[in-house]
């Protein structure tokens, strides 16, 4: 067995720390998203959602959602930026503008994807992002994106922040 293939077989900390009960990563949800859920036969309370708004389960959403499916099937078939652009994104986007009163409005759909776009896009050579050192990855893969120089400080640590 190679030196990779050893330390693979050694290595077991998700096991252990299932065997204890605490590993958080792949639980099983058998209901709707919600303020709530259903894992393993027991209603819990859901704080790790991305449903800000409680809208996964809203009635008028998944009707929407139906009807968009019948209407251009379950997905985009390429990238916004070649093919993937519905008039639906347009429509939206426009709407967005609109309510928020500028002239053009884009959206993501995903905050990673957020970070990404919008990091790379106002950051460039020769400029300067200063962040924390526990930023999420897609904050991370934003500034290395942008090519600015990024200045770290140690996390929540306002006194390293002003050095």
């Amino acid at each position: 067995m190679g030196l990779l293939q050893d330390k693979f077989s050694k290595y077991d900390l998700p096991q252990q720390v299932m065997a204890k009960g605490v590993y958080p990563y792949f639980r099983c949800i058998n209901s709707a998203q919600d303020t709530e859920v259903i894992m393993s036969g027991k209603k819990v309370l859901m704080f790790g959602s991305n449903s800000y708004m409680g809208l996964t389960n809203d009635p008028r959403i998944k009707e929407a959602a139906i009807e968009a499916t019948r209407k251009y099937g379950t997905g985009c078939a390429g990238s916004r930026f070649l093919n993937g652009t519905l008039d639906i994104h347009v429509e939206f986007e426009k709407e967005l503008a609109e309510f928020v009163g500028k002239e053009d409005a884009i959206s993501f759909s995903t905050g990673f994807q957020v970070n990404l776009g919008t990091l790379s896009a106002a950051a460039g050579r020769g400029e300067y992002i200063i962040c924390d050192e526990r930023d999420h990855a897609s904050i991370v893969d934003g500034r290395r994106l942008s090519f600015a120089t990024c200045y770290k400080y140690k996390h929540n640590d306002m006194e390293a922040l002003e050095k």
